[in-house]
């Protein structure tokens, strides 16, 4: 466990807290980054339904198939209940959860249609509530000294992804070349700390009018002199992420491409500047929308100003509207606001940031070397 028993034991003690004041029996757990929150075990997604369970009493623990019984042993829980996946059990695996936490229940978000189903047939009192996910939004100075770490490595990817870009190297190579550099020096240097069920560094790139499509995936185009690019990075520390991102020019970009990703730059930088103990997750997002509008660009907004990032990648808060969930010291943001112009090019810049009571501290300030237009441009 990377951050060591202490602190697992004390998120199910909060947890158990929480339960009891809200008359709740127990909490059930099926998403993997609730799970690893509790139990500081890494936990893979499977078709083979797995759970962490915490009473009310202060009591946890794992409900497993049997093939992953003796693994999960090896962390604080030690009550670890199994099923037996062959010969095949007569009832629905998660019913024989539901029926061995009790209710009234409380179900967080990653339990599937076909879990809550089963759950129902089982517990009467049930309901949806992420109370794992709200606990999580506050990270401890631990946490974020991992995130702080993820953050420089996907700084170290960014800047060596800006010395790979060349004409004639396509979207693919870039992101292999990297991802696979990057990966072994963490592997080299993390050590215990290189703790994952997934990959440890992961990346992204779009270019030329691949760029105006938010979540295209990177593909075999070859980047060309002129092109507008998207490099955008996650690394992953210990379970923790960070993410890191700039737009990069291959080539003298003409002077409307400036602007755009100007104005992509404009509106992060006023998210920044938002971001307050007290401010709204919405407030946030309405600051770098209304400089998107004023410089004529908010009919090219496509997604959300930005996300939380922690045990997942995204994760709450959301930095959208209608979300009222104020900021509080401990929050760890990705400020992400980008525009498309269909046909043309997109333009997003990817920071990672916690917020302090004095206001917002950049994770990955290395990201400040492209500041200016020019520091953007990859020259031949």
């Amino acid at each position: 466990m990377v951050l060591g028993e202490a602190f697992h034991r004390r998120a199910a003690k909060l947890l158990s807290e929480r339960l009891a004041a809200l008359g709740k029996h127990a909490a059930l757990l099926f998403d993997p980054a609730n799970i690893r929150y509790i139990s500081g075990l890494p936990v893979a997604p499977t078709d083979r339904p797995l759970a962490a369970c915490v009473w009310a009493n202060g009591n946890a623990a794992l409900f497993v198939p049997q093939l992953e019984a003796e693994r999960l042993a090896s962390g604080w829980i030690r009550d670890i209940r199994w099923y037996a996946e062959y010969p095949a059990a007569e009832e629905s695996p998660v019913r024989w959860m539901a029926r061995e936490a009790g209710g009234p229940l409380v179900v967080d978000a990653g339990a599937s249609a076909a879990a809550w189903r089963s759950i129902l047939e089982e517990v009467e009192e049930a309901e949806h509530q992420d109370l794992v996910a709200e606990q999580r939004m506050i990270k401890s100075p631990a946490e974020i000294a991992l995130i702080e770490r993820a953050a420089e490595y996907a700084d170290l990817a960014l800047e060596r992804a800006f010395a790979r870009l060349t004409t004639g190297s396509t979207e693919r190579d870039v992101v292999a070349e990297i991802v696979s550099t990057v990966d072994g020096f963490m592997r080299q240097e993390l050590g215990d700390d290189y703790d994952a069920p997934g990959p440890a560094i992961t990346g992204s790139v779009q270019s030329g009018t691949r760029t105006a499509l938010p979540s295209a995936p990177t593909s075999g185009r070859p980047l060309a002199r002129g092109d507008c690019v998207i490099v955008e990075f996650t690394a992953n520390v210990g379970g923790y992420h960070a993410q890191a991102g700039c737009t990069f020019f291959v080539g003298d970009p003409l002077r409307d491409v400036v602007h755009w990703v100007e104005s992509a730059m404009h509106a992060q930088a006023a998210a920044l500047e938002a971001m307050s103990v007290g401010a709204t997750a919405e407030s946030i997002d309405l600051a770098a929308r209304k400089t998107l509008e004023r410089l004529g660009l908010g009919a090219n907004i496509r997604h959300r100003t930005g996300h939380g990032i922690g045990l997942a990648v995204r994760e709450a808060p959301w930095l959208t509207r209608s979300q009222t969930t104020p900021l509080e010291a401990g929050m760890v943001l990705v400020a992400r606001p980008g525009i498309y112009i269909s046909g043309r090019i997109g333009a997003r810049n990817t920071r990672t940031v916690v917020i302090e009571p004095d206001g917002p501290r950049v994770l990955n300030p290395r990201i400040d070397r492209w500041d200016k237009m020019e520091a953007r441009l990859k020259e031949f």
